[in-house]
């Protein structure tokens, strides 16, 4: 075994450890506790960079395997044997004694610090919050609730999806849709799959756009994003919105080509039909939120005609 560190001497001497062992390399400590009568007490270990973590535990062999499997590197050990009914008082004590010793320490969340500046967590986290923190209930965001659905989902519905992320601009496209769906469809997480949907990957390569994301509402197609057979590396995509609704908040069809010169405004009858690249496709978006808004308000409120891909619905919701 290596020689005992002068830093790891003198922490073990002035916090009063009686002896530290070397334990480079050790996987298990219960050797060094097979006479022992008590295994709860205090510990300091001494880590590669000089510093000293002051702990507490009930089973100190137990404890030395736990700190092992969280990818502790731990040089030097120390152990104070105290009963388990007076450990966390003990261990108060020794880390106020490391601090007034000016020995560093790992331990930075029990460290007693009284600095006029640190922030109070409770004015970032109101009471309210912070319950709904703790208490997520049914609000599982993110990719556990994502996984779930996809594996509940049919093998053909997993395909398309996994077809749809493999496309070429699925990193481009991906964020504009999501963009969409939580600034336009009033309440997202809620009305999916009832009231609107998106499909994922259609594999129709005669087509001259080949959709790679598209948001239904009602019977109406409210964004479609992919790419053109031509440029099948360039995103891009395009936005239907109401006619009436455009006119309501000043657009005119000469105003919107004036406003979007980058993009290709169609008449369609009732609606207007804007499209550009994926990047360019944003900005339209913030733009007329309001009668984009309105439009798929509308089609909310009319039977959805066309089933999506729920994997998908729960990535752009979360």
């Amino acid at each position: 075994m290596a020689k005992i560190s002068t830093f790891g001497m003198n922490a073990a001497f002035q916090l009063g450890f009686e002896r530290i062992a070397d334990v480079r390399g050790i996987t298990s400590v219960v050797s060094l506790f097979k006479n022992s009568m008590i295994l709860s007490g205090i510990y300091l270990q001494i880590r590669p960079d000089k510093t000293a973590y002051i702990g507490k535990t009930n089973n100190m062999p137990a404890r030395f395997e736990q700190h092992l499997a969280r990818g502790v590197v731990i040089e030097e050990l120390a152990f104070m044997p105290v009963l388990a009914k007076y450990v966390d008082e003990k261990e108060k004590q020794l880390i106020a004694l490391a601090e007034k010793k000016g020995i560093p320490l790992d331990n930075l969340a029990l460290r007693e610090r009284h600095l006029e500046n640190r922030k109070n967590l409770k004015s970032i986290l109101n009471d309210s919050e912070l319950n709904d923190w703790l208490n997520p209930q049914e609000k599982s965001t993110g990719s556990g609730l994502r996984l779930q659905t996809y594996h509940g989902m049919h093998p053909g519905l997993r395909h398309q999806l996994d077809l749809a992320r493999a496309h070429p601009v699925w990193p481009q496209i991906f964020p504009a849709a999501k963009y969409f769906v939580q600034h336009i469809i009033p309440k997202p997480k809620e009305t999916y799959d009832d009231f609107w949907s998106a499909c994922a990957y259609t594999r129709k390569i005669e087509e001259t756009f080949s959709s790679v994301i598209r948001v239904h509402a009602g019977s109406l197609t409210l964004l479609n994003l992919g790419s053109y057979r031509v440029a099948p590396f360039e995103p891009w995509g395009w936005i239907d919105c109401k006619k009436d609704d455009l006119m309501a908040t000043g657009y005119t069809l000469n105003r919107l080509k004036t406003d979007f010169p980058y993009a290709n405004i169609i008449d369609e009858d009732n609606f207007v039909r804007i499209g550009t690249s994926t990047r360019l496709l944003l900005t339209v978006i913030e733009k007329l939120k309001k009668p984009l808004r309105q439009t798929t308000l509308t089609a909310m409120n009319n039977a959805l005609l066309q089933k999506g891909n729920l994997a998908l619905e729960c990535l752009l919701c979360y």
